[in-house]
């Protein structure tokens, strides 16, 4: 049988049979569109590939649930969507995450000589921020405590990302310069 040539309707009823060749026809069918339109919104490769990989396996473990997919190639389509949507609410938390990081490494790596004392640590720190201009010492006090991004600051502080990007620059030169005048 020359499933290439088959119809998507009768490729999904004999996916719904687990029949093995159908799912390739499908694949051979659709990864390199489905690709195509990943890499529309995604520029790494790597990253387009294992949405597409996802999404076919995801349709071979899920064969036999599909019975109510009518349109196969929307179906594919839409669960890629929903794929890269996904792949940016992910890479944003990430982002976010790493931010932080960030700011906690590069004031926690210079206090080497409290060895990481959280107690001793937090004194430096909230002495440090004592001497800061109130808006600067509420953006960093935002990110410190309450583990904000620099654009969820600028919405509590009803100021521009800008603004909070310099006041978390002048914050943490700040904080540095307090830190040195200690030892």
């Amino acid at each position: 049988m020359a499933y290439e040539c088959l119809q998507d309707q009768e490729l999904m009823r004999l996916l719904l049979q687990g029949n093995e060749k159908a799912f390739e026809a499908i694949y051979t069918r659709y990864a390199g569109k489905l690709y195509g339109y990943a890499r529309k919104n995604i520029p790494t490769k790597e990253d387009c590939e294992e949405i597409i990989q996802e999404v076919f396996e995801s349709i071979w473990l899920r064969h036999e649930d599909l019975t109510k997919v009518t349109l196969l190639e929307a179906y594919l389509f839409r669960m890629v969507k929903y794929k890269v949507i996904r792949y940016f609410q992910h890479s944003a938390v990430k982002r976010k995450y790493e931010e932080h990081f960030k700011l906690f490494e590069s004031i926690y790596d210079s206090l080497e000589e409290f060895e990481k004392e959280p107690s001793l640590i937090q004194k430096v720190i909230e002495k440090g921020l004592a001497g800061l201009p109130d808006r600067v010492g509420q953006a960093m006090r935002l990110r410190l405590h309450e583990n904000l991004s620099n654009e969820d600051i600028a919405r509590r502080m009803n100021i521009k990302k800008i603004v909070v990007e310099k006041y978390i620059g002048i914050a943490k030169s700040h904080l540095r310069a307090s830190y040195d005048n200690l030892i």
